[in-house]
């Protein structure tokens, strides 16, 4: 396969945020161009979850997943489509939406610092809501398949980020309870 193919292929597997290079047309050809945009940290920062882990333990997970830049209003996770990844927001901000007729619903915003797609590492299936960025934004993502790897290599670790994971988890539940309690009082 020529370069010339190879390069479309490839970018129908990223979003074009993705990449630090933009392309523009001119006089028959694609030109790259550089963009200004920063270049993707070395490490996870040691916020939230990743709090408790060293930049050795850090760098060690940043290893088994990857960066992905989103512009404003790009769509992350496309609710009902199978997902299988968990995400880790590192700058801006994204929302949490759930489709109703006629449009959709915020469920709430993600902080820089915050994870997402847990559900689904737990428990693969459809994605239950739709992830977009508010801003743009920048996003570390592990595959479910990433994840086990990164569990039987580094067990330890593996545990303290589950254990993590399900804090998020359980005050996720928590919310949603006092939500719908709330709710429920109003309706009394």
């Amino acid at each position: 396969m020529s370069s010339v193919h190879a390069a479309p292929a490839l970018l129908r597997h990223y979003p074009p945020a993705a990449f630090p290079l933009a392309f523009h047309f001119t006089q028959g050809r694609f030109c790259a161009m550089e963009t200004k945009e920063k270049p993707f940290p070395d490490v996870l920062p040691a916020c939230g979850v990743l709090a408790a882990f060293d930049e050795k333990d850090r760098l060690t997970l940043t290893g088994y997943g990857e960066f992905v830049r989103y512009r404003a209003e790009q769509i992350v996770i496309k609710e009902g489509e199978s997902q299988d990844s968990l995400y880790f927001l590192i700058d801006g901000v994204l929302h949490a939406l759930h489709k109703v007729r006629g449009g959709a619903t915020p469920i709430g915003a993600i902080q820089a610092g915050e994870w997402f797609g847990e559900i689904n590492i737990l428990d693969p299936n459809k994605a239950s809501a739709m992830v977009a960025a508010r801003t743009p934004s920048l996003v570390w993502c592990i595959s479910r398949a990433r994840l086990e790897e990164f569990l039987n290599t580094c067990p330890t670790l593996g545990c303290l980020l589950l254990l993590g994971i399900a804090e998020v988890l359980a005050r996720r539940t928590r919310g949603l309870v006092a939500r719908l309690n709330a709710a429920w009082e109003i309706s009394w």
